[in-house]
């Protein structure tokens, strides 16, 4: 869990009572029932050498706020909650370890700011305080003895006059700051404590203790007043009814799912934006900057970073502490430095408080715009005054953990809240109690017990999957889960193949499939119906020629997203490519022999003794060949225009009614095509994904250069393409027409499709930005066919068969490779799976006799009851 000094920056009650509460019942776990907690210490120095991050901060009412919030939670939770170190170690330079501290204010400063936490924190009720060994002139200038050690302090101020009924707790009495004439032990309990930590010599002090009652010096009445008092907490705490602690699991239930969300949770209210010039912070237009992530300090890519490139690509750069000494000099440093000059935007963290300011750092944020975030305690900031002067954000993380650096960047981009008050002043930099809000814009990763989900019910998913993988239904897959803009499940499964050669990865691409119909095609019409460029009621031979004069001519868009065209549901377009003079017969047949040896569907073989037609198929790229349909699978370029006019001499089915097609979509991708005058996948990568951040959503993924070793494979295609498809779309018409298409060829991973699914749930809104009006995302999202269960390009759930627990409203899409992806307005909810079912072959269908997906669902609803 996060010091003191970070969870001082939180104004959030509940979190602080929450994170109380679970430290009682870890404490409960392990048979304690005594917390010396909290420290409400107000530390006005920022040379304390021991309080420091112990402490919530200087301003005493907030020092209360959080030390009373973390008490009500461990008293709740039946655990004594004890104050400390009273009446206050906050303003002292020296370590009562090792020497007796003064505090040498007046009484009234000590009653508003140090004692202030502990009488609220004793209005409040709570069950004990730890006296601290502290010289306090103010409240004891007679005894010369430490507050531990002063009736004064301890039985006059603190019980008389403060009406403090409970515990009372002597700090660790073998300290040096306890080292005082006498026996400490008989003073102690003289001074009004009721119980006493650490004594140096137990022997011989509680010989002491048993004389000083002998000899009259400690009264009987007294030893018995605080052992009942003792009797009495033990009783109020269950020690009356105590049951062995059981060891064995004792870790997995200590570290349980709610311990994580709540440590998640208080890093996330914590992080505070100090400085934001230009309101640089959450970054904005991301499709309009080059940006980089640098981290000092630390060694390989941090938590930090990872984090930052789940929301746009970023560069990674890194810098170890040996590198950032003064006395060492890399060349590969000053590359570095060089190398992020050629950017618009570095985030660089900060991870180590003991470096000095490089120079060259310095420079960097003077000529470019920096955001810093330091993962380091308040008073560190000190020493980078001069970054700080010339940064553009100033972000304080407090610790340099993997959660704070997590939500630090979650922050920066925007994911989550910026809330965090600062809890000290840093002298000739920040005020205490600065800190600036900032909105959620996009995505955030946290917990489920965030949104009020069910961990466990959602371990059910990893069963579910392994099942499937184990049935062979598919290799490997990603699922994601989001609701009310938090990924609350990420998960990669299994590997690309059986043999398990390539463990899937989060950042992993799939092939879409017909997903591509609602994340390409339907976002593109979106747009453009947004902009007048297009209207439902259009015609689509308005901007596809190759249909005007054909019985296509009067099919609108709208019938077209309702699949109501009439166009029928499938041409085998690569037909067009062989040449049928170089075979007898027929190309598939419905029993297999020698001559038809590949199973192409269920009870379909087909033959492979054909060539293709020269004039069309080209087995090396050149001239007027350049549409590549696979490895070594070159076509005349005009087969676009080929497949389009099969189109227009296609059967056409009655208008009106239900009957899903490929085609439509193949049409409505021209018609972007023609009124934008630009290639499809510009227009997307323009208007959506380069915004929204999803630079993992492409088509033609080879062309961008991505390592094909993190693309997962579909089909072992024997008979067409003669080779395992990867990087390459598997839907034949998509294929054909380049790799882009309108029906199908996208590829992404899960992460990025769930930002284009959140703007759908935002209603045309992402990133702080508008990309098209709720008045448009309503009709496309809303709206339902009279004749089907269909939407304006998205499927629906079908009234007669869908699950109760599916609402009406959802809306979404699957795709042939084993894909998924649907919305759910009414719940906030977003589901996501991906896998390469079809490898090694199209006819595996298990992915839907297991039922895989839709159990998948029935989880997730299943998660969302409380």
């Amino acid at each position: 869990f996060p010091r003191n000094m970070m969870l001082g920056a939180s104004s959030n009650e509940k979190s602080l009572e929450l994170y109380g509460k679970e430290v009682s019942r870890q404490c409960r776990e392990m048979g304690i029932h005594i917390n010396f907690a909290p420290v409400v210490d107000v530390n006005g120095n920022p040379k304390n050498p021991v309080i420091g991050t112990r402490s919530f901060g200087e301003n005493p009412q907030q020092v209360a706020f959080c030390g009373n919030a973390y008490s009500k939670g461990l008293e709740n939770g039946r655990i004594m909650a004890v104050a400390k170190h009273f009446p206050g170690h906050g303003d002292t330079s020296e370590d009562s370890h090792f020497t007796t501290p003064l505090i040498n204010h007046n009484k009234e400063h000590l009653n508003n700011v140090d004692i202030y936490p502990f009488r609220s924190f004793i209005n409040e009720g709570f069950s004990g305080i730890m006296t601290g060994h502290l010289a306090v002139p103010a409240l004891d200038s007679i005894s010369q003895k430490p507050a531990s050690l002063s009736p004064l302090i301890v039985s006059e101020f603190l019980k008389d006059s403060l009406k403090f009924t409970g515990l009372t707790f002597t700090d660790a009495l073998a300290m040096k700051g306890a080292n005082v004439k006498g026996n400490i032990c008989v003073l102690a309990l003289l001074a009004g404590n009721d119980i006493l930590l650490s004594p140096l010599k137990p022997t011989e002090d509680f010989s002491a203790v048993k004389k000083a009652v002998k000899d009259g010096v400690i009264s009987k009445e007294s030893i018995n007043e605080k052992c009942r008092k003792i009797l009495n907490y033990k009783y109020i705490l269950g020690l009356s009814n105590t049951k062995p602690i059981i060891s064995e699991g004792l870790e997995n239930r200590l570290n349980n799912d709610s311990a994580e969300w709540i440590c998640r949770k208080l890093n996330a209210e914590s992080i505070t934006l100090l400085k934001n010039n230009e309101n640089t912070l959450p970054v904005k237009e991301m499709n309009k900057k080059r940006i980089a992530s640098i981290s000092i300090g630390e060694t390989g890519i941090t938590n930090f970073q990872s984090m930052l490139k789940k929301y746009t690509r970023i560069d990674s750069y890194t810098l170890s502490k040996s590198t950032t000494s003064k006395t060492v000099n890399i060349p590969d440093t000053e590359k570095i430095f060089n190398k992020l000059s050629e950017y618009d935007l570095i985030i660089c963290g900060i991870h180590s408080s003991k470096m000095p300011e490089k120079e060259n750092l310095i420079k960097l944020a003077k000529e470019k715009n920096v955001v810093f975030c330091f993962f380091v305690p308040p008073y560190s900031l000190q020493n980078f005054s001069s970054l700080i002067d010339h940064a553009n954000a100033v972000v304080l993380a407090y610790e340099n953990t993997e959660y704070a650096k997590e939500y630090a960047a979650q922050m920066v981009m925007g994911g989550i809240t910026s809330t965090g008050k600062l809890p000290v002043s840093i002298p000739g930099l920040f005020k205490e109690g600065d800190g600036i809000f900032t909105e959620k814009v996009r995505l955030s990763y946290q917990s489920p017990l965030e949104v009020g989900m069910s961990p466990d019910r959602l371990k059910e998913i990893e069963r579910i999957v392994n099942k499937g993988i184990k049935e062979q239904a598919f290799p490997g897959c990603q699922v994601l889960v989001a609701k009310n803009g938090v990924v609350v499940y990420e998960k990669a499964f299994g590997g690309f193949d059986y043999a398990n050669t390539h463990a899937v990865q989060i950042s992993d691409l799939y092939d879409l499939a017909s997903v591509t119909k609602i994340l390409a095609t339907t976002p593109a019409i979106i747009k453009l119906y947004d902009q007048k460029k297009i209207s439902l009621s259009d015609k689509l031979s308005k901007y596809v020629p190759e249909i005007q004069k054909s019985d296509k001519e009067n099919i609108t868009v709208k019938e077209a997203l309702f699949h109501e065209s009439g166009l029928t549901p499938f041409l085998p377009f690569y037909q067009l490519s062989i040449d049928k003079n170089s075979y007898d017969g027929q190309l598939f047949s419905r029993k297999r022999d020698a001559t038809f040896r590949i199973l192409y569907e269920d009870n379909v073989y087909g033959r492979t003794d054909f060539e293709f037609l020269q004039d069309i198929v080209s087995a090396t790229p050149k001239k007027g060949f350049n549409t590549q349909v696979a490895d070594d699978f070159y076509l005349n370029d005009k087969f676009k225009l080929i497949m389009l006019k099969e189109i227009a001499v296609s059967p056409l089915k009655k208008k009106g009614t239900y009957s899903y097609s490929d085609l439509n979509f193949m049409l409505l991708k021209e018609a972007v095509e023609d009124i934008t005058q630009a290639p499809f996948d510009e227009f997307l990568d323009d208007y959506f994904y380069n915004r929204l951040g999803a630079n993992h959503t492409m088509f033609q993924p080879l062309s961008h250069k991505i390592d094909l070793k993190t693309i997962a494979p579909t089909e072992n295609d024997r008979m067409i393409r003669n080779q395992l498809i990867v990087g390459y779309v598997h839907d034949e018409a998509a294929a054909f027409m380049g790799g882009i298409s309108g029906n199908a060829g996208l590829f992404s991973n899960a992460n990025d499709m769930a930002k284009i699914l959140q703007l759908y749930l935002n209603e045309g809104r992402y990133g702080g930005e508008t990309y098209y009006s709720k008045e448009t995302s309503d009709i496309f999202t809303k709206t339902k066919s009279k004749t089907s269960r269909r939407g304006l390009g998205f499927d629906k759930p079908d009234p007669n068969h869908k699950p109760q627990y599916v609402p009406s409203s959802t809306y979404g899409h699957t795709g042939f490779t084993g894909t998924s992806a649907w919305v759910d307005p009414e719940n906030e909810l977003i589901y996501i799976f991906l896998s390469n079912r079809v490898y090694q072959t199209r006819t595996n269908k298990k992915i839907n006799t297991l039922n895989i997906r839709d159990r998948i669902q029935e989880v997730i609803y299943g998660a969302l009851e409380p």
